[in-house]
């Protein structure tokens, strides 16, 4: 499946460690009414054709597991396999239940929406990084209407109450609530060094400042992002090459402002950025090992003409806050908030829009550094520096000019619209809750399935736990055009359930993934993994259930040749087989002595077929051949084999180390297009415009010193 080969790995293949099972498009209803499902006192007889009894199999571990038990350790965050009462390894009959539970829902063809977690939570998402490259051209339009240099004012919040937050501006001067400080004018005026603010670069930032930077070669043109980075062994060498080089490139430009020619400017274009890309590659060279986001309060001076300084002098003097965010390439300034305007109205903000922003730091887990800084203010009435857009449908805030904004609709809207009514195979045999009259208990019963003999020996490796993160939702909704993806600002499907690719083994993170480990110390988590060939006994008891359904049942446990259990799956832990599956049948006939006397009846495995069979024949309503239906065929395949021609590594977030960036992947390719060559429907022209066709557009948001150095979009 090439793409224009847009990954530059010769395949056009996204790689991810997942993929998706796609909803079923209908909904299979097995009980018309509440009434219709069976009794929970009714007796199993021929008549009524009611069957209760018992599964039991041997759970094998085709790859290292760990089924953890409890929280981390907080020291050490170690995550150790459970236990039992008698400290025996076992894997929670919860856990098989949930594992149990989707596969009859996918199989099944039931409503598993429930299984989405916060349906009514909106999304959030950053603009700036999105590039029109990426197909992301919509949302980034919408992006800059909402924040730009215009509309975004710094001020402070506060709570109000358990879950109330406020917004009271900063201090408008100069016609301005914040301003942006480079770390040269901090260096320079004596605040840094200091213990209070914290650095992104020593100082020796300074000495390729006295040099200067190249001017540009013609107006709106600012240096385009370098993917290289040049390694710097001496610094003073290369300062006198990046000296040699600017006067020669600026004498160039004097040359040209006399007598311009076309094929000179394009020569000056590059040279211009090649230059800039040497300039950025000193910036990565001073880059501190210390750096993290802060929040200070400094004296300031300001005058009439919008000059700042931290030295007595002119202008008047204001009790500031000094503070920066994350640090990310080439950042070089830190923002400086007014005093609050204690005359201005304060800006409520709503209870969705506060819950909203706890959500996205939920949502970006572990990939988020620093999250205390990130978070609001707990104590009532403690004035934290932020910055904020009002005046819309919605108050944005955060603690950074680059705000994330919310997405336009829900979770919710993206799911599958089911017809109301009736109850699915998932209802009714793993029971709801509801209404007082209509709340139904499950007919399945999970025994925490044991081990079988000693352990092994015990596995241990370092990862940092997490999952694919919904902010990359072009990922988890379908497309039609990768030019131009689809987000929650559109109208979107979700593309379906997410399902790990299986792996022979476990696998370290790639080196992409490392150093996101090595930034992120703090978050690690010690897995203590039993090996390959580990075994646990199991067994479902289960209740007056049909026969269609007792071989739903039965084909959750047989069909998928492995499933995934536990932590690590992204890295290839935890794939089993379920093997040595028995069924047992109640044999008990009812009568007033030895009530229990009669041993269940063990049924042959060639006769699981008939119970499966008269399944089968219950979803012919919704579809002939439930097992080349998409969901089911997609689910059974991805549990079938290793298929060693998809690349199952996470994708990196930037270009580095010669692997491309997952937003130059977008979107990830179906099950159908990996496996079955199924044909895809992005426009292959759209494609190539969007790589080579954009023209060069005036920057309309983002933040930059100097005004007249726009970027290319």
């Amino acid at each position: 499946m090439m793409r224009n080969d847009r990954s530059g790995t010769g395949t056009g293949l996204a790689h991810a460690p997942y993929n998706f099972v796609p909803f079923s498009e209908k909904r299979k209803v097995r009980y018309e009414k509440f009434e219709d499902l069976p009794k929970h006192d009714e007796a199993c007889t021929k008549e009524n054709g009611l069957l209760s009894g018992e599964l039991t199999f041997r759970i094998v571990a085709q790859t290292p597991i760990l089924v953890a038990q409890g929280n981390a350790d907080e020291t050490n965050r170690n995550r150790e396999f459970n236990r039992d009462a008698y400290s025996r390894f076992e894997i929670p009959g919860s856990t098989l239940r949930g594992l149990i539970r989707s596969a009859v829902g996918i199989i099944g063809h039931s409503d598993l929406r429930e299984g989405v977690d916060n349906q009514e939570q909106t999304l959030m998402y950053r603009g700036l990084s999105d590039a029109v490259t990426r197909g992301l051209r919509n949302r980034k339009k919408e992006y800059d209407r909402i924040i730009n240099k215009e509309t975004v004012k710094a001020g402070y919040i506060r709570m109000t109450g358990k879950d109330s937050y406020e917004i009271i501006p900063a201090e408008k001067i100069n016609e301005k609530t914040f301003t942006f400080v480079r770390e040269q004018q901090l260096y320079k005026e004596g605040v840094l060094p200091a213990p209070d603010v914290r650095s992104m670069y020593t100082k020796d930032l300074l000495e390729i400042e006295k040099i200067g930077r190249p001017k540009p070669p013609k107006k709106l043109v600012g240096p385009t992002r370098s993917r290289r980075t040049e390694y710097i062994e001496d610094k003073r060498a290369f300062l006198i090459r990046y000296k040699e080089r600017l006067d020669a490139y600026h004498a160039r430009l004097s040359l040209y402002s006399v007598q311009p020619r076309v094929q000179e400017l394009e020569q000056l274009v590059q040279e211009y950025n090649d230059i800039y890309g040497m300039y950025y590659s000193y910036l990565r060279a001073c880059q501190s090992r210390h750096y993290a986001p802060y929040i200070t309060r400094k004296t300031v001076y300001i005058t009439g003409n919008g000059e700042y300084s931290f030295q007595p002098g002119r202008g008047t003097r204001y009790e500031c806050a000094l503070m920066s965010s994350g640090f990310m390439q080439k950042k070089q300034s830190h923002y400086l908030i007014h005093p609050a305007d204690t005359r201005a109205k304060p800006i409520p903000l709503r209870l969705e829009e506060v819950h909203w922003y706890r959500y996205d730091l939920i949502v970006k887990g572990n990939r988020l550094k620093f999250k205390e800084f990130y978070k609001l203010p707990e104590r009532k009435g403690e004035l934290k520096p932020c910055f904020y857009v009002a005046g819309g449908d919605f108050t944005f805030f955060g603690f950074t000019p680059s705000l994330r904004v919310f997405y336009r609709n829900n979770i919710k809207a993206g799911l599958p619209d089911y017809s109301e009514g009736g109850f699915d195979y998932v209802q009714a045999m793993f029971g709801f809750a509801g209404s007082k009259e209509r709340s139904y208990a499950g007919r399945l019963s999970f025994r925490s399935a044991v081990i079988e003999g000693e352990p092994g020996a015990i596995r241990q490796e370092v990862v940092i736990p997490g999952q694919p993160s919904l902010t990359a939702v072009a990922m988890y909704i379908k497309q039609d055009n990768h030019g131009d993806l689809k987000t929650l600002n559109d109208k979107y499907e979700w593309r379906g359930i997410k399902q790990y690719w299986l792996k022979r083994d476990f696998e370290q993170p790639e080196k992409n993934l490392k150093s996101a480990q090595k930034d992120n110390s703090d978050v690690k988590s010690i897995l203590h993994l039993l090996p390959k060939g580990t075994v646990f006994n199991a067994s479902i008891r289960f209740e007056r259930l049909h026969k269609d359904e007792l071989g739903l049942l039965l084909a959750a446990l047989t069909w998928p040749k492995h499933q995934t259990i536990g932590m690590g799956k992204p890295y290839g832990a935890g794939c089993v087989t379920f093997e040595d599956i028995r069924l047992y049948l109640d044999n008990v006939m009812y009568r007033l002595d030895q009530f229990f006397q009669d041993k269940p009846k063990e049924i042959p495995r060639e006769q699981f077929d008939e119970f499966i069979d008269s399944f089968c024949d219950q979803m012919k309503s919704v579809c002939e051949d439930v097992k080349q239906s998409e969901p089911v065929r997609v689910y059974l395949a991805m549990r079938e084999k290793v298929y060693d021609h998809i690349d199952k590594r996470y994708m990196p977030l930037s270009d580095r180390d010669g692997y491309p960036a997952y937003q130059s992947l977008l979107p990830l390719p179906t099950v159908g297009q990996l496996l079955w060559n199924e044909p895809t429907t992005v426009r292959e022209d759209a494609d190539r415009q969007q790589q080579n066709h954009w023209p060069i557009k005036k920057q309309q948001s983002g933040w930059k010193e100097n005004p007249n150095k726009p970027y290319k979009q």
